[in-house]
């Protein structure tokens, strides 16, 4: 019986230490653009961060904000900080963003919000052009509306 109790005792420490650092992994913290690039700290780290999706040509990158690009009427591009979004978002989420045309390829945009590993320190993306990734877990799509165009 003393036996039996001791099995049962060691299996309940080593159940509750499995549970207690998986926890860990999922553990995220919501970040801004500010304190993402500012602190070092969160390389490694699982973070949730809401900004603007963009993909496009050899590009797939969240970003401060999306600005009209002057090219073409209605065209948004990237502006800010940005970072490269490894793998891109799930194919439920790029199908709900916006899209628009750029010659012959088609680019899709949208606000969203990413909850992943962060990365940095590197070289990431297209021809290793980003200093930092990101690699999402869940991917959700936020209400957003582009700007008006100004006259």
């Amino acid at each position: 019986m003393t036996r039996y109790i001791a099995i049962v005792c060691v299996l309940s420490i080593l159940v509750v230490g499995f549970v207690t650092s998986c926890s860990n992994v999922t553990e995220a913290k919501e970040v801004t653009f500010d304190q993402l690039f500012d602190n070092p700290e969160y390389n490694g780290k699982v973070v949730i961060i809401n900004g603007f999706f963009f993909c496009g040509f050899e590009v797939h990158v969240l970003s401060e904000r999306l600005e009209y690009s002057g090219y073409l009427a209605g065209h948004l591009v990237p502006k800010g900080r940005m970072l490269w979004v490894e793998g891109g978002i799930p194919k439920e989420v790029y199908e709900k963003i916006y899209q628009q045309s750029l010659r012959s390829s088609v680019e899709g945009y949208g606000k969203v919000r990413i909850k992943g590993k962060f990365e940095c320190g590197g070289k990431y993306g297209h021809l290793g052009g980003y200093t930092s990734q990101i690699v999402p877990i869940e991917v959700s799509l936020l209400t957003w509306s582009p700007p008006a165009l100004r006259q």
